[in-house]
């Protein structure tokens, strides 16, 4: 959505997103017709900063009086020592991916994880004492993670091509969750559990060629899923549909956390049935 001139008034407040890159981010499509659904004087825009401009970045993001902030790469974990408090979610993640601007001091806050959660519904899975597989140790596994977690999974198996990552991701987990729920695992080991869920975070498959692993080597698997919005069939979803998974996108996960920061900045239920429009009509041009 383009902003234009007669929506910017001395009174509106700003609201956008931090990374580098950033001219990538669907977030402007997004947010801006959410505000103006709900008739919110505000816009929402993006601010390519450097690494090394972070902290003055954020300074003066609040001297501007900015009301709300998104993260994405490569700050979300950076970010933490400039701001004056956590939830207990981002603080179980450790990554930030939302800020809000609560009377001049930075409030960070991670919504993947619930984000994550919501988009599964169409699989109509119960997570509770569920068995998971996760494919990926970074910075998107983590809220991935955490929210299957709290959702009340029994058992994480995490596997990641650097092992050692896979590892340092498990302890940190298992320090909040215990060391029961989360194992991290080979590719062949992970093959070999019984499965309700496989969930891809990795970027293997964005290319719209490869895939992170081999369906048919699994011996029991009830549901794929991909974060990968772009394209959104991957090679792995493919693979699922053919033998007959129920599976899903990322578009989802990209939903739900933007209208999780939204209710978060603005204090009130996000217009959801707006934002998928605007955010499907968006996607359908790319």
């Amino acid at each position: 959505m383009r902003v234009s001139e007669s929506m910017i008034h001395g009174t509106t407040q700003i609201y956008g997103v931090i990374g580098d890159p950033i001219s990538h981010s669907l977030s402007p499509s997004l947010q801006n017709p959410a505000f103006a659904a709900l008739g919110i004087d505000a816009v929402y825009v993006t601010f390519r900063v450097a690494p090394a401009s972070l902290g003055d970045a954020l300074r003066g993001l609040l001297a501007l009086n900015v009301q709300g902030i998104n993260v994405t790469v490569p700050h979300k974990s950076d970010v933490f020592q400039y701001l004056d408090a956590v939830t207990d979610t981002a603080r179980k993640i450790g990554a930030v991916n939302t800020l809000r601007n609560d009377s001049g001091h930075w409030i960070g806050e991670n919504t993947d994880a619930t984000g994550f959660i919501r988009s599964l519904e169409p699989l109509g899975l119960s997570l509770s004492g569920s068995s998971v597989g996760m494919l990926g140790a970074g910075g998107a596994a983590r809220g991935v993670a955490v929210g299957l977690l709290n959702a009340g999974v029994s058992r994480l198996f995490i596997c990641n091509r650097n092992h050692e990552r896979a590892i340092v991701l498990a302890e940190l987990l298992q320090a909040s969750f215990g060391q029961q729920s989360v194992r991290a695992v080979s590719l062949e080991q992970i093959e070999k559990e019984e499965l309700n869920l496989l969930v891809n975070t990795t970027t293997v498959g964005s290319d719209g060629y490869s895939s992170p692993a081999n369906l048919n080597r699994f011996d029991k698997l009830e549901a794929v899923a991909d974060i990968i919005y772009r394209p959104s069939r991957t090679p792995l979803l493919l693979e699922a549909e053919k033998l007959g998974l129920p599976n899903l996108n990322g578009g989802g996960m990209l939903l739900y956390q933007g209208t999780a920061a939204f209710s978060f900045w603005t204090g009130r239920p996000a217009p959801e049935i707006i934002m998928r429009k605007a955010l499907d009509e968006h996607l359908s041009k790319i």
